[in-house]
């Protein structure tokens, strides 16, 4: 399915099951298929809306610049479309980061918010691994950019379990991406360091300012994530008061995929206790 948005702006999105709305955000260069996992499980109790961000997936290869705030705007008029004045919200990676903007926005759209593998700042470490990823993406290509966040993302027994469905996964997304899409969104979350040490542009940047949520949160990060690895989800539940986290063990980046079971059941907890 597809919302037309302000702009011409198509995003494209999966509507799922029945009950209260939960809205799930991709991350980095994915799209609404990284939720099948966790879908299925959710679906029981709620009605699931997985989006394609801009430049991803089968929504419209907008030109760039990108950035976060850009995204949250999106996601804020996917909401109005579809006339959802409040639901769950769970992020993936990016994903989180574009939700903490909107839950600093547009508090009053959120019943929660779930946060998977995020951050909320880019460190050093997580600069040169973006750069990496931007470079390779840039010099060699989609097939060798995918090979790299495979490797990142993923643990090796799990890539070596499934090397047939990456095989498959990896054409497939090649026939739709943007290479110009990826890289202007990978350069929209390199932006938010420069955000950092600029206070007039401090409302671009969820950094500083998620300490104002007051929504519950749960923060989820896998311990062996050496993407954003768990001090990036400490740093998240830190700052924003009343949050929780849980910490799955033998969880790599993509828990969304290699552990749906374990994160659908932290997911209900959180959500059941509400």
């Amino acid at each position: 399915m597809k919302s037309l948005l302000p702009g011409n702006l198509n995003l494209n999105y999966l509507k799922s099951g029945k009950g209260y709305p939960v809205v799930l955000i991709h991350g980095m260069g994915s799209d609404h298929t990284v939720w099948e996992g966790l879908v299925p499980l959710l679906m029981e109790n709620y009605e699931t809306l997985s989006l394609d961000l801009r430049g991803h997936g089968h929504s419209s290869k907008t030109g760039g610049p990108y950035n976060i705030e850009l995204f949250a705007e999106d996601v804020y008029l996917f909401l109005k479309s579809q006339n959802i004045d409040q639901a769950h919200f769970i992020g993936h990676s990016m994903g989180g980061l574009i939700l903490q903007e909107l839950a600093v926005k547009h508090s009053e759209r959120f019943k929660s918010l779930t946060l998977i593998s995020s951050f909320a700042c880019i460190d050093p470490p997580l600069r040169e691994v973006l750069i990496n990823l931007r470079d390779i993406l840039t010099g060699e290509g989609y097939e060798a950019f995918f090979d790299e966040c495979l490797k990142i993302a993923n643990t090796p027994r799990f890539i070596r379990k499934n090397r047939d469905l990456f095989s498959k996964i990896q054409d497939e997304n090649a026939k739709i991406c943007s290479v110009s899409s990826i890289t202007d969104t990978i350069n929209a979350c390199l932006d938010v360091e420069l955000c950092l040490n600029d206070k007039l542009r401090r409302n671009l940047n969820p950094t500083d300012s998620i300490k104002d949520i007051r929504t519950p949160t749960l923060v989820i990060a896998g311990d062996e994530d050496v993407f954003t690895p768990i001090h990036h989800g400490m740093r998240i539940h830190e700052s924003i008061p009343n949050s929780q986290m849980k910490i799955i063990a033998g969880g790599c980046h993509n828990l969304l995929v290699e552990k749906p079971f374990e994160t659908y059941l932290v997911i209900k907890r959180f959500l059941d206790a509400l």
